[in-house]
């Protein structure tokens, strides 16, 4: 009996379940599509991470008991035995976690069928999955998955993509039209991404949000909301917390440089009061999107989306916040004289 099997036939099959994975998702009309395009994927790693214990001559089974037939490793089993051999340049802890995720999803499948807009979140978990298992098959084995694949792919949909930190930020902790186990599920997905941070590992290895054209452009870490932890009776459920993030990314802008990118606005020349004024009106100072304030309360920054959200506003509206916060200014000088 052969204990580590042939690794050159389990790569194989690894890419073929891969490559199948793929083919199913891409296909225009589909049902049971994300559930099918899960089972493959994970069926693809558990092949893949037999084969490398295989290649470094460890067994794939465990030991044999009497009178049962032999059995090989599942992948919780194989990834906690493979995951001392990753290249350096795959890191076994966030691909774990991202594993786990979708097993998560695949073992529990049928609880998921009515949350809307779900599959965004799958979809992230299993591209990032797909990235890391490319990266094992080129590091540990020297193989490419780029030559097997053309990415020449006709995208056709009715509807734009659901970004799954969106989806995230949207999710309240209870809701009668979001099924416990999907409350459940993201929370599971808090407490791993918490995880990684804390250790310091590479939470694109987990989850990274990717654009149409399968180009990076969000790290979960680096978004805008992510999703926190908040116990709710018997049951755990999501809650968007904002994340500190570094000002002079976010936040460049001073208010003159808000004032100067506007110019004019409506046919007028855009001031520093009417910045103020609709920074009052709209309440912007209190959104962190919109306004990040030193926690000495001296400097104040403001995001791009300020500059945008100011655009936006018609001359009605622009107007309306100017009286507004010429009324205020009148009312507190008002208690001010009286005052003296």
């Amino acid at each position: 009996m052969n204990y580590r099997g042939s690794y050159r036939h389990l790569l194989h099959n690894a890419k073929a379940a891969l490559l199948a994975a793929i083919e199913i998702y891409n296909k225009p009309r589909i049902e049971y599509r994300d559930e099918c395009f899960v089972i493959l994927l994970l069926n693809a790693w558990e092949l893949a991470l037999k084969a490398l214990l295989s290649k470094r001559g460890r067994s794939i089974y465990y030991p044999k008991k009497r009178k049962e037939p032999y059995r090989t490793l599942s992948l919780k089993d194989a990834i906690s035995r493979a995951e001392a051999l990753f290249p350096s340049k795959t890191p076994s802890l966030p691909i774990r976690r991202n594993l786990e995720m979708l097993s998560i999803y695949r073992d529990n499948a049928v609880h998921f069928y009515n949350a809307a807009g779900f599959g965004s979140i799958i979809y992230a978990l299993a591209q990032t999955s797909i990235v890391n298992l490319k990266d094992l098959f080129e590091y540990g084995f020297s193989v490419r998955l780029a030559d097997e694949i053309t990415w020449h792919l006709l995208p056709l949909g009715l509807e734009p993509p659901i970004d799954p930190i969106q989806y995230i930020a949207k999710q309240p902790a209870t809701s009668k039209e979001t099924s416990a186990a999907v409350r459940q599920f993201l929370t599971e997905l808090a407490k791993s991404t918490e995880e990684l941070e804390t250790a310091g590992a590479d939470t694109a290895r987990f989850l990274t949000v990717f654009s149409v054209k399968l180009e990076s452009t969000k790290k979960i870490e680096r978004a805008d909301v992510v999703v926190g932890v908040q116990a709710h009776t018997d049951e755990s459920g999501p809650l968007v917390v904002t994340r500190t993030a570094d000002p002079n990314v976010t936040h460049p802008l001073r208010a003159r440089d808000v004032v100067e990118r506007i110019g004019n606005l409506h046919g007028r020349k855009f001031t520093s009061f009417v910045l103020q004024a609709i920074l009052s009106e709209h309440g912007l100072k209190s959104k962190p999107e919109y306004c990040w304030k030193a926690a000495e309360g001296v400097l104040v920054k403001y995001s791009h989306d300020v500059v945008a959200f100011i655009k936006r506003l018609s001359q009605p509206e622009v107007e309306a916040a100017v009286a507004g916060y010429k009324s205020k200014i009148k009312k507190r000088q008002r208690r001010r004289g009286a005052a003296a």
